[in-house]
């Protein structure tokens, strides 16, 4: 392993060059002071002057110690001359936010980004970029979004694009995952996502792995990598530029050269990576894997409020290839004597508790019903939100945050993995408080949570067939031993 990729994440010391008042250096020095960063920082601009209360520097030559990283926004006519005085300077690692390279689409552009790529091999400086947002990692502080969790996790997150690594780090955030490592590399015309998921591989504080790439440098090497890596760690891969007209975008986006469409997907079947076509699948699968065990079986319980919300779950999971046992014979009677008689009650599987499940009794039954033996493989308790527009807000406050604590204290009592779908899109409730706190509570409990039927049952189709190779591939490789 290269220290210096080490060193992208794990920096003593940081500076910007273009650090100006109201630019996006600004912005980056700001993030940085914001998020804890451990190490020395220091500003540079042109002319010297105060920037975000600290003394800035003319130039990389006038900074009075060492630096490990250094975040370019310059124009991109003068990122050469900056590699060269990195070099001098003993600078370790260079990100290059600045766009107008390869991506651009011209002859200016293309000749740019060659030149800062020879001159990394030349000089030993390491690039990240150009046209990035660089690196995040939350055990050093280092972030280039102030707003991002301070605490470390166990996924980290390869991007080709700096709008996509915000995303995902933000909502997969908001849903209780945490990021060890996200690092935004834009152009790869240095540090590419071969070097990343070797990095990845021997990385001991990264046990899941996501990537969103529009292109790769090195097809033999790339898949040498992925296949090695997913030995060790699951893999989430989402390929932006698969269709003609998205890899058209892809190239004026990253300079990126898609290939063909249906090799990548043999790839990715071959490796055992896990593959999502959208930002969205993507959080959904680092949710499920940052959040539950292993699954070893297709058999799903459904409980909740909604007669016709149950009748489409069932369709959902049906359609994706599970299994709704019906619910045993002295569970049901013991229901019928729990639970009085309300229009579109479903005493079955899924089961329907109407305003049941926002009661005190909610917690025991669903509790009694979970720590049945053999029953199912895992739960799925969901609630929806349209619903309850005839519940008042005073009412429905109260009744939510009963659920709320149900379905947490839930979590690790039952015998078998759970998952929460929270349907919130059409409310008559003031959902932007009362679900953000209902959300964040779940995640605090290490509730995995999705948004809807069909996006959940997707998700858990993909981590079944992950775990079934997976154990698959365990079983072999003991017979070998």
């Amino acid at each position: 392993m290269d220290r210096r990729l080490h060193q992208v994440f794990h920096p003593a010391s940081v500076a910007v060059t273009g650090a100006s008042p109201f630019k996006s250096g600004q912005l980056f020095l700001d993030s940085i002071l914001a998020s804890g960063y451990h190490g020395k920082v220091y500003a540079i601009n042109s002319r010297g002057e105060e920037i975000s209360g600290m003394q800035a520097y003319r130039s990389v030559a006038d900074l009075p110690g060492p630096v490990d990283y250094l975040i370019c926004c310059l124009p991109a006519q003068a990122v050469p001359q900056l590699i060269r005085d990195c070099a001098t300077k003993q600078v370790k690692v260079v990100s290059i936010f600045t766009a107008g390279f390869a991506e651009s689409g011209t002859q200016e552009g293309g000749r740019l980004e060659a030149e800062v790529a020879a001159l990394a091999r030349q000089t030993g400086v390491r690039v990240i970029g150009p046209n990035c947002l660089g690196a995040y990692c939350p055990a050093s502080g280092l972030s280039f979004t102030a707003d991002f969790p301070r605490e470390t996790g166990k996924v980290s997150y390869a991007c080709q694009s700096g709008g996509n690594s915000v995303y995902v780090t933000r909502a997969a955030a908001y849903r209780g995952v945490r990021f060890s490592k996200v690092l935004s590399y834009g152009n790869a015309c240095d540090i590419n996502e071969c070097e990343l998921l070797e990095y990845f591989a021997q990385d001991k504080e990264t046990e899941i792995v996501a990537l969103y790439i529009e292109g790769v440098c090195d097809g033999q090497r790339f898949f040498k990598a992925l296949r090695e890596l997913c030995e060790q760690k699951p893999v989430v891969v989402l390929k932006g530029g698969y269709t003609a007209s998205g890899a058209e975008t892809a190239a004026s986006h990253t300079g990126a050269l898609a290939g063909s469409d249906s090799v990548f997907d043999q790839l990715l079947h071959q490796t055992g990576a896990i593959r999502v076509y959208s930002l969205e699948e993507l959080v959904d699968m680092l949710v499920a894997l940052d959040k539950l065990p292993d699954l070893d079986g297709n058999r799903v319980g459904i409980f909740g409020g909604g007669g016709g919300a149950s009748v489409l779950a069932t369709d959902d999971w049906a359609g994706a290839g599970f299994v709704l046992p019906p619910l045993p014979g002295p569970a049901r009677d013991k229901l019928r004597g729990m639970v009085s008689t309300e229009a579109g009650l479903i005493l079955r599987n899924p089961l329907d508790l109407s305003s049941f499940a926002y009661s005190e009794g909610f917690y025991g039954l669903i509790k009694d019903l979970l720590t049945l033996d053999d029953f199912v493989d895992f739960s799925v308790i969901h609630i929806g939100f349209g619903q309850a527009a005839w519940f008042s807000t005073s009412v429905f406050d109260s009744e939510i945050n009963l659920f709320r604590d149900a379905v947490a204290r839930l979590q690790g009592q039952v015998n078998t993995p759970l998952i929460m779908v929270m349907q919130y899109l059409i409310s008559g409730w003031d959902w932007n408080k009362g679900i953000e706190e209902l959300q964040r509570g779940l995640a605090e409990a290490g509730v995995p949570v999705f948004y809807t039927m069909s996006s959940a049952a997707k998700t858990m189709a993909r981590l079944l067939r992950f775990c079934e190779r997976r154990r698959l591939r365990r079983e072999e490789a003991d017979i070998q031993a």
